[in-house]
């Protein structure tokens, strides 16, 4: 059994469901001759941030015909060698993100889940269904994660940062207190949030320090600290229950930021205001001078080492092609990873779709016990549980 926990598809109907009072501002998308999407029209778009910078529709991917026909995919995944996969939306083509004004953001989510649920109806042995929800509405998130519940989905899709309109770079969920209802519910739920990047442009390479000669290398990224903000802000001692997928990143980056945050865990406060301690130290030290917020905004809330976190609530998605992959699994466990293709996608992390299976039963470094866990049984511990 093979189970593909990152693949993305856009049936042509996803918003037909929407209802008669959205007709004036729903998405409708625009199809070439050849039954391709090209772009899409959205009179209810949100209004441009300023500084900000999306892709436009309708992303990688958009010229398989297994984006858009079902049975054309099924097909595909048959010649794969790969029995399930997990349904993501084409993220840049549905133009879903938390800037979207709440209600129509809440109809546009609800489409879509219901589009999926037929899809899963006709093939239940072939397809999971993943749950958009309106996050910017709490409430509403929480009643449209609980409505694809009862109706047999197993998990949330979700964006890897909250986007505002008061700026162009994204924020970390674990700042984001007002969101934490809707967080304890899919822990009581059972339900596991799959955090997926969205193309709505906030980003902190729009600052402008980093836009020249080749900073941008050294930006952060927003979704790895968005991530990190679930164990900082102590959300994951909260709601320990709580099951995180992170995908398309691969696990590269996993040791080195995990030996990072644990070199800062609990650090005592000290003040070495006579000098600049950066180089030398981390910023926490300082209790006053760099730091413009309180010392318990401050301060790191998680009460545990942060691999244990790694090891317990995160998960990741694999690129079967990256040599540190093998290391990663014997220093976090293999239960923590998932098999993915990110079909259909040519980005970095789906232009090895149709190899992804050869290459990875190819890892000698890779026990076959621990390749089953990766294969398949990770997937079915996490997506069961919702039963």
């Amino acid at each position: 059994m093979i189970i593909d926990c990152d693949t993305h598809y856009l049936p042509p109907d996803a918003y037909d469901r929407m209802g008669s009072e959205w007709d004036a501002l729903r998405p409708r998308f625009v199809f070439d001759a050849d039954e391709f999407v090209t772009a899409v029209d959205f009179p209810g778009a949100p209004p441009p941030v300023p500084g900000a910078t999306p892709l436009s529709p309708p992303g990688t991917g958009a010229r398989y015909r297994g984006m858009y026909d079902m049975d054309e995919r099924l097909r595909e995944y048959e010649k794969l060698g790969i029995d399930r996969q997990f349904l993501f939306p084409q993220l840049t083509a549905t133009v879903f993100s938390y800037l979207v004004e709440p209600r129509l953001a809440a109809a546009m989510a609800h489409s879509w889940n219901l589009s999926i649920l037929a899809c899963v109806r006709e093939h239940p042995r072939q397809l999971i269904g993943g749950a958009l929800v309106a996050l910017q509405d709490v409430v509403s998130a929480i009643r449209e994660m609980e409505w694809a519940r009862q109706n047999g989905f197993r998990a949330v899709i979700l964006d890897k940062v909250f986007p505002v309109q008061e700026h162009c770079f994204s924020d970390p969920y674990g700042n984001h207190r007002e969101l934490w209802p809707f967080f304890a519910r899919a822990a009581h739920l059972g339900m596991p949030l799959f955090l997926h990047n969205i193309q709505h442009g906030h980003r902190i390479t729009n600052l402008m320090n980093y836009q020249f000669n080749g900073l941008d290398a050294l930006a952060p990224q927003e979704g790895q600290m968005s991530l990190v903000s679930l164990i900082t802000s102590g959300l994951l001692d909260d709601f320990p229950t709580l099951k995180v997928v992170f995908t398309e990143s691969g696990v590269s980056f996993i040791k080195p930021l995990v030996a990072h945050l644990d070199s800062v865990f609990d650090n005592a406060v000290v003040d070495y205001e006579s000098e600049d301690a950066a180089p030398r130290f981390n910023y926490r030290k300082l209790t006053g001078g760099k730091r413009i917020v309180s010392e318990d905004d401050y301060r790191a809330k998680n009460r545990l080492p942060p691999n244990h976190y790694f090891r317990t609530n995160l998960h990741f998605t694999i690129e079967t092609e990256e040599p540190e992959l093998a290391e990663a699994v014997r220093l976090f466990g293999a239960s923590q990873f998932l098999f993915a293709t990110d079909y259909p996608h040519d980005d970095p992390g789906g232009r090895m779709k149709y190899r992804d299976v050869e290459l990875f039963s190819a890892n000698r470094d890779i026990a076959h016990a621990d390749k089953n866990l990766i294969w398949c049984k990770n997937a079915q511990r996490l997506l069961d549980q919702v039963q």
